[in-house]
């Protein structure tokens, strides 16, 4: 890279590069229709000048989020997260006070590590609970044929909430992964991959349209949607006090109470099974927790990150016009593929 860019993120020297070739195959157009006295040509060239001049306007855009732009963001998401008591994220963002944190796809990324972490315990104490309930809840014993001591009448119905929380908490949590894919994939290709390639293609009349679709799109999840996201976490309700209950309380408590016991004769089992009865109350309120936390995880997993999407599409839309997109062209284009 030459000396005098050696300060500039790499995607900018490429972006810029690009930028500077489309204005110098204008000028030789130009040159051309001059030469030639080509007036049809000359009037084409002199509208290519503003798309060139579109396109250093998209990259000076970028830079200015990059450089200013995502620490404003940061610096708001902080104070947002402080007065609204999301204990998590304002942690992940002051977690170094010399140096915070304001990159909203970095601050994304360690709230989404603290949800998956809580929903790992949750579902850790719940296959606790559920390992003993529903191995007893399938012990029963005879006596001349009928049972007279069982757990599966008794325990039955905790078994089944217990599948029906531990499945949720699977989903949630590859829902949770998948926003931390999505953030990391805007990390490291919106700007260095999607933003050129859309810049070579706003470059060509031809594919202009489908350029500026690509800009818009490297743009609104580089930006916008990381943005969007992170901001609507700082003001929606937090999970922090639940997640510290259930590292703190309900983990440890279940390993303690469900440490493996001596089963291996008869009396051993009856007695966890009636201790498993004796429970019953304690274990409705551990089911009713962490119902409301999972219900509080809904929110976080699904429709905040709808939310985001949703700004991000419209943001995606609206600007892809002004970059030469024709998305309705698009679509009919796509329609006679199909």
């Amino acid at each position: 890279m030459m000396p005098w860019i050696n300060w500039l993120p790499d995607w900018v020297a490429i972006t810029t590069t690009i930028a500077f070739m489309s204005f110098l195959i204008v000028v030789l157009l130009q040159m051309v229709a001059k030469a030639f006295s080509l007036q049809s040509l000359n009037m084409w060239v002199r509208a290519e000048y503003a798309q060139v001049a579109v396109s250093f306007l998209i990259i000076f855009f970028a830079l200015a989020m990059v450089t200013t732009g995502n620490e404003a963001a940061g610096e708001i998401t902080a104070i947002v997260a402080a007065e609204s008591g999301n204990i998590p994220l304002t942690n992940e963002i002051l977690s170094d006070p010399a140096n915070p944190m304001h990159n909203p796809i970095r601050i994304g990324q360690a709230y989404l590590g603290t949800l998956i972490q809580c929903e790992a315990d949750i579902y850790s104490s719940v296959f606790i609970y559920n390992y003993f309930t529903e191995f007893f809840s399938k012990i029963g014993i005879d006596v001349i044929g009928v049972e007279t001591i069982g757990g599966g009448w008794a325990l039955g119905g905790f078994v089944s909430l217990f599948h029906y929380l531990c499945n949720n908490l699977v989903y949630l949590a590859l829902f949770n992964y998948v926003q931390y894919y999505i953030l990391q994939l805007s990390q490291y290709t919106m700007l260095s991959v999607f933003l050129p390639i859309g810049l070579i293609m706003r470059a060509f009349p031809v594919t202009r349209g489908a350029g500026g679709l690509v800009t818009a799109f490297s743009l609104g999840f580089a930006f916008v949607f990381p943005i969007s996201y992170v901001l609507i976490i700082a003001m929606m309700p937090n999970a922090g006090a639940v997640c510290s209950q259930v590292s703190l309380k309900v983990l440890p408590e279940a390993q303690q109470a469900h440490s493996d016991p001596c089963l291996n004769n008869q009396g051993a089992q009856v007695e966890k099974i009636y201790q498993l009865k004796a429970e019953k109350g304690r274990m409705n309120g551990i089911i009713t927790f962490i119902q409301q936390t999972i219900n509080i995880f809904f929110l976080q997993s699904i429709f905040y990150p709808l939310v985001a999407l949703i700004i991000t599409f419209t943001f995606i839309r609206q600007t892809s016009s002004l970059m030469g997109a024709d998305l309705a062209e698009i679509g009919r284009g796509l329609m006679k593929i199909i």
